[in-house]
C-alpha cells in the first residue's frame, strides 16, 4: 500500500507536466490558427499563390478560422464548378462565375482537369478556333504541375499528348508518370517561381479568353477597350517599328525620294536594293510581326482584314516585293509606285508612334482613383474592414504621367490595400484619403504626387518598403516604379492622419514629351 502511494506521488509531477503540456499545445494551436488563417488569406488575395488552396484546406475545421475558411472554399467550389459547366455548355458569360469565385477563395487544383476537358470538348466542336485548344493545353499543364500525384494524372498526361503532340518534351521535363498517389515533395524556389508565373498567366488567360468574343476593326479599338493589354501592344509595336518600319523602310526614305525624282546615285540604288530585298523577304518579315500581334492579343484582333491601315500597309509590302526586278531595270513607273508604297508604310509608322505615346500616358483623375478603391474593396480581406471614411480628391483637369494605366492601377492597388488592412488592425476612427497634387521641383519640372493617407499607428518607413520588409505587395511597388523613374516615400501625417505613402512621377504635358518618340 505504502509502495503504491509512493509511486502515485512520484508519478503526480509527470502527470501534471503532461497535462500542462497538453494544455500548452492546445493554447498554441489556438494561438497559431489565426496567424495561419491570416497567412493563407494573404497567399491568395494578395499574392495569388498557386498553392494557396492547400493552405486554406489545412486550417483546422474545428476552429472559428477553419470554419470560415472551409465555408468560403465550399462557396467558391460551387461557383468554380458552375463556371466549368458553363464552359462545357459554351456559355459566353462563363467567366463571371470564375470572377465571383476568385474573390472568395482559391480553386481546388484538381478542378483544372474537368476544366481542361471542358475546353477540349469545346475545341472539338469548334476546330476553327485554335484558342480553345490553347486553353485546354494550358489547363492540362496547370493540373499536372499542381497535383502531379493525383490518381488521374497519368490519364491527363495522355490526353494532353493527344491534344498537343509537342507537349512530350514538356512532360519529359516534368518527370515520369506517378506510379501511385503519394505526398508531393517540396519544390525548390525556382520551380515554384516558374509555377506561380504560369498560374497567374493562366488565371489571366482564362478570364481573358472567356470574354464574349468579337472581332474589332482596329488596333486602336482594342487598345481603347482593353487597357490591360497596353504594355503588350506597346512591346509589339516597338518591335514592328524598329525592326521593319524604321530599320528597313524608314532608312531608305531619302534614297526612295531620289529614285522617284530620277536623281539617285549608284550607292543609293544599291542601298535601297539591299535594305528592301536583301536578307529576310519583306513579306515574310511583315507576316511574322502580324502573327505575333494576333497570337499575343487574342482572337479579337484581325489585322489582315479588319484594320484598314494595316491592310493598306500589307498591300504596300506586297507591292514593294513585286517591284524588285523593275527597280533594278530602272523603270520610272516602278520608282513612282515604290514612293507611294513607301509613304503608306511611313504613315503606319507615324500612326503607331502616336498610338504608343497615348498608351503610355495616364491621366490621374478621380475616376481612376475610384476604380482602384472599388477593385480593392471587392477583395475578401479589405472588404471585411469597416471604414469610417474614405475620401478621394483629384484636380480637374487631371495631370498626366507617362505610366501605363494597368501598371499605375497595380501600384495603387497595393498601396491602398496595405492602408486599408493597416487601419483594420487599429482602433477607430479608421479613415483613408487619396489625393493628387502637382508640385514644382527646383529644376522647374513638375511632379505629380499621389498620396494615400491613413490613420493606422502601424510604423512604416521608406527604407522598410525598399528593403521589402513589409510583405510582397509594397515590395513589388518599388520594382514597378523603377520602370518609370517614379519614387515612393513615407511622409509624416498631416493633421488628423498618422502618415501618408506618396508616389511621385514626372508630369507630362503634350505629345512631344512622350518617351516613345515618332522619329
Amino acid at each position: 500500500m505504502h509502495s503504491r502511494s509512493a509511486m502515485r506521488l512520484r508519478a503526480a509531477p509527470l502527470v501534471l507536466v503532461a497535462i500542462m503540456g497538453i494544455a500548452a499545445c492546445d493554447r498554441q494551436t489556438w494561438r497559431d490558427v489565426p496567424r495561419e488563417w491570416s497567412d493563407a488569406q494573404e497567399r491568395w488575395h494578395t499574392q495569388r499563390d498557386p498553392d494557396a488552396w492547400r493552405a486554406w484546406d489545412a486550417i483546422d475545421a474545428t476552429t472559428p478560422e477553419g470554419r470560415e475558411a472551409h465555408r468560403l472554399l465550399a462557396e467558391a467550389d460551387t461557383l468554380y464548378r458552375e463556371g466549368i459547366a458553363r464552359v462545357d455548355e459554351g456559355d459566353p458569360d462563363a467567366r463571371r462565375s470564375f470572377e465571383d469565385a476568385l474573390l472568395l477563395a482559391p480553386m481546388d487544383p484538381r478542378l483544372n482537369l474537368p476544366l481542361a476537358r471542358a475546353f477540349r470538348r469545346r475545341a472539338d466542336l469548334d476546330p476553327e478556333n485554335p484558342h480553345l485548344f490553347i486553353r485546354a493545353a494550358f489547363t492540362y499543364r496547370k493540373f499536372l504541375l499542381l497535383v502531379p500525384e493525383d490518381p488521374d494524372a497519368a490519364i491527363a498526361r495522355r490526353e494532353l499528348e493527344q491534344l498537343d503532340p509537342e507537349a512530350a518534351a514538356w512532360l519529359d521535363a516534368l518527370g515520369p508518370e506517378p506510379q501511385a498517389a503519394s505526398a508531393t515533395s517540396g519544390a525548390d524556389a525556382a520551380s515554384w517561381l516558374a509555377l506561380a508565373s504560369l498560374v497567374l498567366a493562366l488565371i489571366a488567360l482564362v478570364l481573358l479568353m472567356l470574354r464574349p468574343g468579337r472581332r474589332v476593326r482596329s488596333l486602336e479599338e482594342l487598345a481603347s477597350s482593353r487597357p490591360e493589354l497596353h504594355p503588350a501592344i506597346a512591346y509589339l509595336v516597338s518591335g514592328l517599328r524598329h525592326e521593319l518600319l524604321k530599320h528597313r523602310i524608314g532608312a531608305v526614305a531619302s534614297a526612295v525620294e531620289a529614285l522617284a525624282e530620277g536623281r539617285a546615285s549608284v550607292p543609293q540604288r544599291e542601298f535601297v536594293s539591299g535594305r528592301l530585298f536583301g536578307g529576310e523577304p519583306l513579306r515574310d518579315a511583315w507576316e511574322g510581326h502580324l502573327r505575333a500581334f494576333e497570337r499575343a492579343l487574342g482572337p479579337e484582333l484581325d489585322l489582315h482584314r479588319r484594320d484598314r491601315e494595316f491592310a493598306r500597309a500589307g498591300k504596300a509590302i506586297v507591292a514593294i516585293a513585286k517591284l524588285e526586278g523593275a527597280l533594278r531595270a530602272g523603270d520610272a513607273k516602278a520608282m513612282a509606285k515604290l514612293r507611294r508604297a513607301h509613304e503608306e508604310l511611313r504613315a503606319l509608322d507615324r500612326r503607331l508612334a502616336s498610338l504608343v505615346a497615348k498608351l503610355v500616358r495616364t491621366h490621374v483623375d478621380a475616376g481612376l482613383l475610384r476604380d482602384v478603391v472599388d477593385e480593392v474593396r471587392k477583395e475578401y480581406a479589405p472588404s471585411r474592414v469597416a471604414l469610417d471614411a474614405l475620401a478621394i480628391e483629384a484636380p480637374d483637369p487631371a495631370p498626366a504621367i507617362e505610366v501605363f494605366r494597368v501598371d499605375l492601377v497595380l501600384v495603387l492597388k497595393n498601396v491602398v490595400r496595405n492602408a486599408i488592412l493597416a487601419v483594420g488592425r487599429a482602433e477607430a476612427p479608421r479613415r483613408i484619403r487619396l489625393d493628387v497634387r502637382t508640385e514644382l521641383e527646383p529644376t522647374g519640372e513638375e511632379n505629380v504626387v499621389i498620396r494615400v493617407h491613413d490613420t493606422s499607428p502601424d510604423a512604416l518607413t521608406t527604407e522598410a518598403i525598399y528593403e521589402r520588409r513589409v510583405g510582397s505587395g509594397l515590395g513589388l511597388v518599388t520594382a514597378a516604379l523603377s520602370r518609370y523613374d517614379g519614387a515612393i516615400v513615407v511622409e509624416p501625417g498631416e493633421t488628423g492622419w498618422a502618415k501618408a505613402v506618396a508616389l511621385r512621377f514626372f508630369r507630362v504635358y503634350d505629345e512631344g514629351s512622350a518617351r516613345v518618340e515618332a522619329a
